[in-house]
Order: C-alpha cells, then structure tokens, then sequence
C-alpha cells in the first residue's frame, strides 16, 4: 500500500545519511540485529535445565516491567491455546495472593536491577515458589548465585526493548522444561529465516517505494496511532504502542479484539479530530471466524468517518512466525516515525530521570542486598 501523505519531510526516509545523523544512539543497528538476537537466543536457551520436581506446577508467573515484560506477554498469549497451565504476567511490586509454592515465577529483568521485578522475586522467595530468573547481570544475577536459584544469563548492551528475543525465547525452552513444549527447533529455525528475510526488506538502505515499515511510518506521521489487535497478536498490539511510545517519542492506543466492540466501538460514531487519527489492524490468519465478520463491521465504521486506516498482515504460517513478523515490521516503524519527526530513537531520558530520583529516595537495591546477605545466610 502506498503511503497517502507526500511531503518533503518524508524524503528523509530515503536519504541513508540524514538517518544516520538522527539515529545517535544506533537503535537502527539494534532493530536489524533482531534475527541474530533470535539465533542467539535459541543457542543460550539449550544451556537451560530445571530441577524435576518443576515440572509439578500449577500455574507460571513471569515478573517484569516495561521491554523485559514485553516477551512474557508474548509467551503468554501463545501459549493460551496450546497448554494447560495459567500463565500470568506481573508488572507490579506484589505477587497475586495465588503465587505459592506451588508456583514457578520468572523473573525477568534485562539489567537484573528493575526494582519491581526484585521485590516480586523476594516475595517469591520467601513463599517457597520455583524460580528461575533471566538477566544480562546485576542483583538478579547476584541473588540466584547466593540462593542457588536456576538463573539464564543473556548478552549485555542493548536497551531491554532491543532485546526481547534474548528475553522472549528463553521462555520456550522454560515451557520445555516443565513438561509443555510450545515449538520446536524446526520451527524456530524457520521462523528465523522469515523473520531474516523480511527485516533486510525493512532495513534504511530499502526506499520508501518497496519498504513496508517506512510506508507505514509515513501513514502515521503526525498522527495518533490507534491499534487494534486479536489473539494470540494482542501482546503485538501493546508491543507497537510501546516502541512508539519510546523510539519515536509519540503517544498511541492499543485496545484488542473483539472486546473493543463492546465498548471502544461507541467512539466511532462521533469522532474528534478525526484527521489526527489513524487506526492500525494487526491482522491474523488464525482469528475466531466469527471475529472476522465484526471486524469487517468495524473498519466500515472507521471508513465511514474518513479516519485514516491500515491492515498489517503478518507474514508466516504459525503463530510464532505471525508474532515476530509483525514485530519486526512495528519496531522498524516506531523508527522511521523517530526519524520523521527529527528525534533521536535510543535514549530514554523520562525514563532515566524518574527511575534515578526514585531510587534516590527509595535506596531500594541496598534494602534487596541486606535481605539478601540475611537469606542466604539462612539458606
């Protein structure tokens, strides 16, 4: 689909060495190093053993906070379907009353220093839950060596949201390992080369003529993104508000099918600042036939107000492959929309300031050190 803005501005998009210039922080070199990540991930997930007995379990809870959450939320979607046990994602402080010892809680922390994440592996901890963490170093790394919990180390000098195969595959292998495989190597295997093929054709050096993700990009631009999702892509649809979110420092929606037709759908008949709007479906080949059908009903809706709108259809014949094409595609575009709107896509300043003051004030890591050097002593 061709882009239906043309304006200078987005003739930067093709001009390698303006990119460049914007992208200081070398988030474009991240993004395209999305199908090595993949690789290394399957690699470092074959070191993962876990005791027997966890494979005794009632339920998984994964701990984590903004791109160390994001691959539970993935994990979780696609395992819906396909296994027995709950599968829950904490992106808080305080594990839920039903997290005991009869509970597997990973937590994930890319730094291994998310003070959220800490606190809900203490009190994992503490309530006798199996445990496994997954981290590039720091206190989580620290904690599982004095407390002899299973721990997956992955590579550093990536921002957590630039790592997520490194902190989405692991999880699989953990699915393996307590007795439910999600997909095998063959299928990772594939899945890596699609997604391989795919990221080259979203890669800078393709103009905006044949490049899926700067087209889109285009489409976006200066807009309000809306994006609307089903399945097992809702997590898809959180994924490319979150990179917009911090890549391109804009705001977006995300709501998920078919629940927004039973509350956000009255938004559509009377639109504000509809020429600011543009709506974003991730589409799938494996949605309920029903849901089809209501779809359908509401893009006539959103057509009918004159509000901008675009279907993604991922790439792939299974779930997973689904997945990770449609994130490579939506993390490209929270690029190019950065570059677009003149804005360095690597830091994270908001972020660094809030989590600097708080920790100033809070001196949390030194509180999970002393509970620290008490319970391993006691262990």
């Amino acid at each position: 689909m061709k882009p239906e803005v043309c304006s200078n501005s987005i003739s930067v998009l093709d001009n390698v060495e303006a990119i460049r210039m914007i992208d200081k922080g070398n988030m474009g070199l991240m993004i395209s190093s999305f199908p090595t990540l993949l690789k290394e991930a399957v690699t470092l997930s074959r070191n993962l053993a876990l005791p027997r007995e966890y494979r005794n379990i009632k339920e998984v809870v994964i701990c984590g906070m903004g791109g160390s959450a994001i691959g539970g939320e993935l994990f979780k979607d696609l395992s819906q379907s396909i296994i027995p046990l709950r599968v829950s994602v904490i992106r808080d402080y305080d594990l839920p009353r039903h997290v005991d010892e009869s509970s597997l809680v990973v937590a994930v922390s890319y730094s291994g220093n998310t003070e959220e994440t800490l606190e809900s592996f203490k009190q994992a901890y503490e309530r006798g839950s199996r445990m496994i963490a997954i981290a590039s170093n720091g206190l989580l790394e620290k904690a599982c060596s004095k407390l002899k919990i299973p721990f997956l180390g992955v590579p550093s000098g990536y921002t957590p949201r630039s790592a997520l195969p490194l902190l989405f595959i692991p999880l699989l292998k953990v699915a393996e390992e307590i007795g439910f495989p999600l997909v095998g190597e063959g299928e990772l295997a594939k899945a890596h080369r699609l997604v391989e093929e795919y990221n080259y054709k979203l890669t800078p050096e393709n103009p905006l003529s044949r490049n899926p993700a700067k087209q889109l990009a285009a489409r976006l631009n200066e807009k309000l993104p809306i994006i609307y999702s089903m399945g097992h892509l809702k997590s898809v649809a959180l994924r490319y508000k979150d990179q917009i979110n911090e890549n391109a420092k804009m705001r977006a929606m995300c709501d998920q099918l078919p629940e927004a037709n039973h509350n956000e759908v009255e938004a559509w008949e009377k639109i504000d600042f509809k020429e600011l709007l543009h709506v974003v479906f991730i589409d799938s080949r494996f949605k309920n036939p029903y849901l089809a059908e209501s779809i359908n009903q509401l893009i006539s809706a959103i057509e009918k107000e004159g509000v901008g709108l675009s279907m993604v259809k991922p790439l792939g014949e299974t779930m997973l492959e689904e997945m990770l094409s449609a994130i490579i595609l939506g993390d490209w575009v929270s690029y190019y929309l950065a570059i677009l709107r003149g804005v360095d896509p690597a830091p994270v300043r908001l972020i660094s300031d809030l989590k600097k003051k708080h920790d100033e004030k809070t001196r949390y890591s030194e509180k999970f050190e002393e509970w620290l050097g008490k319970s391993a002593k006691s262990n």
